[in-house]
C-alpha cells in the first residue's frame, strides 16, 4: 500500500479538468472478487448533498457523511475543525477526529475496492480521498461514493458542485489509487461497519473518551467486542468506559472478559480491583491486587490502589470469586 500522503488539499473547476487532462500514467486497478457478498447495483439515492464550496471539499464531504449517519450538521460548522487555510484543504486526521465531537465514529476503511463495496451494499456511503491530477502534479479531492453499478462497471459520486457524478470503474479506481486508496465512514456509537478492522475501530471509539462523551464510548466499544469478542483491548476499553459512568458491574464484567484473554495483565487487575471495591467487594479486591504485585512487585499504582482499598470497610457484598493466574510468571497465588 502507498504511504499516506499528509498534505490534503481539494481544489475544484477549471484547474482540475486541465490537470486531468495530464493524468495519463498507467495504475494499478483493482478488481471485484467474484464471490463478494454485495448486491450488483446500490445507489444509496437518499444520501444529502451539500455543493462545496472553493477548497471545501473536506468539510462538504464530512458533513454529508455524517448527516447520512443522523447528524445535523452543516459544512459551514466542520469548516474550523477540519479546514487548513494555508492548506487550502482538510487532513484526513482532521476529517477522522472530528466526527467524535459531535458523537460518531469515523473509521477508516481497509484499501481495497472489496471493503468499498461492501460499505455500499450494507447502505452505509463512503468518503474517499482522490487525486485527480498525477503523481508530480497531485490536486487532491474529497468526495462521497454513493453506489456502483458491477454490470455497466460505474461509480456514483457526491462530487464537488455535482450531485451525481458517475465514474467508470477505471477512471475512479485510478484517481483513488493515487491517493492509496484512502476512504472512511462515519456511524453511530453501537454501529460497526462490515468492513472495519479492531484496530481502526478501537482508535475511532477511543476518540470519542477523548471528547469527553463516555456514554458514547461504551455504547462503541460494547458493539466491538460483540463483532471482535478475542480483542482484550476492546473489553479493557469497554471497562474503563463502564467504570467512568459508574456502571461498576458492567465494568467488573469487562474487565473479566478482559483477563480470561490475557491472563495477568497488571493494568487491568488494578481496575478490576477498582471495579470490585467501588461494589462493596473490598476483600476479592485484595486478592486482585496481590495478584497484580506478584506479577509487578514494584508498580506505583498498584500499591497507592491497594493502600486506597485497605482503608475501605470489609467485604459486604455478593462477590464474585476471583482466581489468580499467571501463567508465563510460574508465579503461584
Amino acid at each position: 500500500m502507498k504511504a499516506v500522503v499528509t498534505h490534503r488539499v481539494c481544489l475544484a473547476g477549471a484547474l482540475c479538468v486541465t490537470l486531468l487532462i495530464a493524468a495519463c500514467a498507467p495504475y494499478p486497478v483493482q478488481e471485484v472478487n467474484p464471490s463478494l457478498p454485495v448486491e450488483r447495483a446500490r445507489e444509496l439515492v437518499e444520501t444529502p448533498f451539500f455543493p462545496q464550496d472553493k477548497y471545501q471539499c473536506g468539510p462538504a464531504s464530512l458533513a454529508t457523511v455524517l448527516n447520512a449517519a443522523g447528524a445535523d450538521v452543516s459544512p459551514g460548522q466542520l469548516k474550523p475543525l477540519v479546514y487548513l487555510p494555508g492548506n487550502k484543504g482538510s487532513l484526513q486526521a482532521e476529517m477522522l477526529a472530528t466526527a467524535s465531537h459531535y458523537g460518531y465514529l469515523a473509521i477508516a476503511v481497509p484499501p481495497a475496492l472489496d471493503s468499498l463495496l461492501l460499505e455500499l451494499s450494507a447502505g452505509r456511503p463512503v468518503l474517499v480521498l482522490q487525486n485527480l491530477g498525477v503523481a508530480v502534479l497531485p490536486v487532491w479531492h474529497y468526495a462521497v461514493v454513493i453506489g456502483y453499478n458491477l454490470e455497466q462497471r460505474t461509480f456514483y459520486l457526491r462530487s464537488g458542485r455535482d450531485k451525481r457524478k458517475v465514474y467508470s470503474f477505471k477512471r475512479f479506481l485510478e484517481s483513488w489509487s493515487r491517493a492509496g486508496y484512502w476512504a472512511m465512514v462515519a456511524v453511530v456509537p453501537g454501529e460497526v461497519p462490515v468492513s472495519a478492522n479492531a484496530a481502526d475501530y478501537l482508535r475511532a471509539a477511543s476518540a470519542l473518551e477523548r471528547q469527553h462523551k463516555p456514554a458514547a464510548a461504551w455504547r462503541a466499544y460494547s458493539a466491538g467486542t460483540r463483532r471482535w469478542p478475542d480483542q482484550p483491548l476492546l473489553w479493557a476499553a469497554a471497562g474503563n468506559a463502564a467504570y467512568s459512568l459508574e456502571r461498576f458491574a458492567d465494568a467488573e464484567a469487562a474487565y473479566r472478559e478482559a483477563l480470561a484473554l490475557q491472563p495477568g495483565a497488571a493494568p487491568i487487575l488494578n481496575n478490576l480491583a477498582l471495579a470490585l471495591a467501588a461494589q462493596g467487594c473490598s476483600q476479592t479486591a485484595l486478592s486482585v491486587l496481590d495478584c497484580a504485585i506478584k506479577r509487578v512487585p514494584t508498580n506505583t499504582v498498584l500499591e497507592e490502589t491497594l493502600q486506597e482499598i485497605n482503608g475501605l470497610p470489609k467485604e459486604t457484598g455478593d462477590c464474585r470469586r476471583f482466581v489468580c493466574d499467571l501463567p508465563e510468571t510460574g508465579v503461584q497465588p
